[in-house]
């Protein structure tokens, strides 16, 4: 007996990104403006949106560390406040300056000596943790990002109030281009996220090209979509459902130089793997300053951007740990940075393969947890992973094998080839376009930042 009902297949790839992309064009231009304009609290989200630069280390009970306060022209005085006074200079600065004690005049003249000797060496002592948590929770769950930050905020054990701090999620941004490869169609995190929120708006041209460490942070983005297809005509969420998070989002370092021969695992280089760990380490200092507690990550760069899941897992776990590359427990600043204030961590990958391999490499016990996916998306995406991942196979091959061409023609065809598979990788992703001469260029640029 035959079918009685008529199959229905999918469509070419090609014209379901297409597709796609018509439907993330429509939710940017039409959809997004509408609910800024009717919705305060996420347009003022969008226009308190911060790029943080190389963030310092926090202090010992999660806050920034102190800075100096300066003004031009007498730039070693010291200034104190007191209560009704406002700010004034503090009385013997500039005898502290020269190393000497200016003293007072008048009657009270030991009184006030001894004052202003103890308000200039006092120490403020850090608040007490009690009311940091006292451990960390740290889970891996195989599901979406937006998915993972639901769980976290509505917990069945701590009912929802509107007074409770958001969930912060790290969006793995595209370091060149606000939104990636959105309005293009592409799948990866980035362009979920900004299909389903208010992101793309705080992601401003000025902020880009995105610093080496740190990132832009948005508070208040609004969640308006499900994370189920775009073209389901029920995935916008009513507003009595709508709900906010904050963003940080940050860039990984893209298509990494890996070490190790053909029949070993492929691993980042040692300088490689220390800019992991900062780039790590400055989106969880911009986390700890804004009294983030809940925290959504995922597998970050192990993507289209080639970064082994090993070694991004390592690093997580060091970082998170309070500890460096070399099993150091103290940064180059000389502080032990705990992550007092962020008590729950879930990482969110959506392939169950990768998930495995991450909880592997970042041990301490913990476990793949499965969590509700995108069902009906499910084979497409795993469809193009499979393409995507047989692509930088191809390329990695190819780069190994021109490591060891002597002929300069056959050098110079196989690089040719290598650049259209490259090419290919990234259509296919929807990453922006971008030829060897600008990674060259990139790389150029940011070793001469280090040095400098």
């Amino acid at each position: 007996m035959g079918r009685t009902e008529k199959s229905q297949g999918l469509a070419p790839p090609a014209i379901r990104k297409d597709i796609r992309a018509k439907q993330a064009r429509h939710i940017i231009n039409k959809v997004v403006p509408a609910l800024l304009a009717s919705n305060a609290r996420a347009r003022r989200g969008v226009d308190g949106s911060e790029l943080i630069a190389d963030p310092g280390p926090n202090g010992a009970s999660g806050r920034p560390g102190p800075t100096s306060t300066r003004t031009e022209g007498d730039e070693n005085a010291i200034y104190v406040k007191r209560k009704g006074q406002g700010r004034r200079k503090a009385k013997g600065s500039e005898g502290k300056r020269d190393g000497t004690k200016t003293l007072s005049k008048g009657k009270n003249r030991k009184r006030n000596d001894s004052l202003d000797e103890g308000l200039l060496n006092l120490t403020i002592h850090p608040i007490p943790s009690s009311s940091f948590p006292k451990s960390r929770t740290i889970r891996i769950i195989t599901t979406d990002t937006l998915t993972a930050a639901l769980l976290l905020s509505h917990s069945p054990s701590k009912p929802p109030s509107k007074k409770a701090p958001n969930t912060c999620i790290l969006n793995m941004a595209s370091p060149l281009r606000p939104g990636g490869g959105v309005s293009l169609g592409a799948t990866s995190q980035e362009e979920f996220l900004c299909a389903r929120t208010t992101l793309l708006p705080s992601l401003k041209e000025q902020y880009y090209r995105l610093p080496e460490y740190g990132g832009i942070y948005t508070p208040d983005v609004l969640v308006f979509r499900n994370p189920g297809p775009l073209g389901d005509s029920h995935g916008e969420l009513p507003p009595t459902e709508r709900w906010y998070v904050d963003v940080i989002s940050a860039g990984m370092l893209r298509f990494p130089e890996l070490e190790g021969e053909e029949d070993e695992e492929k691993r980042l280089g040692r300088k490689d793997r220390e800019v992991v760990e900062r780039k790590i380490r400055g989106v969880l200092r911009i986390a700890e300053s804004k009294g983030v507690s809940r925290l959504v990550l995922g597998a970050w760069g192990c993507g289209a951007y080639g970064n082994p899941v090993r070694d991004v897992a390592e690093a997580f776990q060091r970082v998170l740990d309070g500890g460096v590359a070399g099993g150091r427990k103290k940064s180059k600043d000389g502080a032990m940075e705990t992550w007092s204030r962020i008590g729950e961590v879930v990482f969110a990958i959506a392939n169950r393969k990768m998930a495995v391999d991450f909880a592997d490499a970042f041990g301490a016990g913990i476990e793949v947890e499965d969590g509700p996916g995108t069902a009906d998306g499910e084979d497409e995406d795993e469809e193009e992973d499979a393409v995507a991942e047989e692509l930088r196979k191809k390329i990695q091959e190819m780069e190994s094998q021109i490591s060891l061409v002597w002929n300069a023609d056959l050098k110079a065809r196989m690089t040719i080839i290598l650049d259209g598979l490259k090419s290919q990788l990234r259509e296919r992703e929807g990453t922006p376009e971008t030829s060897m001469a600008d990674e060259e260029q990139d790389q150029d640029e940011s070793e001469e930042s280090e040095k400098e």
